[in-house]
């Protein structure tokens, strides 16, 4: 793992794909889903990864990565970027030699998909 920008096209057409009478219309459904995504690849994940100062969403962590994301429905991408810059997410990481890879996701309650994503 490494590829970040896959990591989240194949998220995007796992969602696009999904029944829409299936698929939930709230965070915490896209927060789990892509939870055992990440579980059934092998990597070693956290939800709601708590610090000093609030709860990381998604933290993904391989020998070499480590990604923190922030999910927000029907909100932008730069409004979870801001959340994980806010709240200093990334501090606990900061001596850590791994890259480090912060990922902003917003979901749409109306098309139950992503509706952006950006990294930072």
């Amino acid at each position: 793992m490494g590829d970040a920008e896959g990591l989240m096209r194949r998220f995007e057409a796992f969602f696009a794909d999904a029944d829409y009478e299936i698929v939930g219309d709230a965070e915490l459904y896209f927060q789990n889903t892509m939870y055992v995504m990440c579980k059934l690849m092998g990597q070693y994940t956290q939800v709601e990864r708590h610090t000093s100062n609030g709860r990381m969403d998604i933290v993904v962590q391989t020998d070499k990565y480590v990604y923190i994301m922030e999910l927000k429905m029907d909100a932008s991408a730069d409004e979870a970027l801001q959340q994980i810059e806010d709240k200093g997410y990334a501090k606990p990481f900061a001596a850590d030699p791994r890259k480090l890879f912060r990922i902003g996701v917003g979901f749409s309650s109306e098309t139950r998909r992503i509706k952006e994503w950006k990294m930072a």
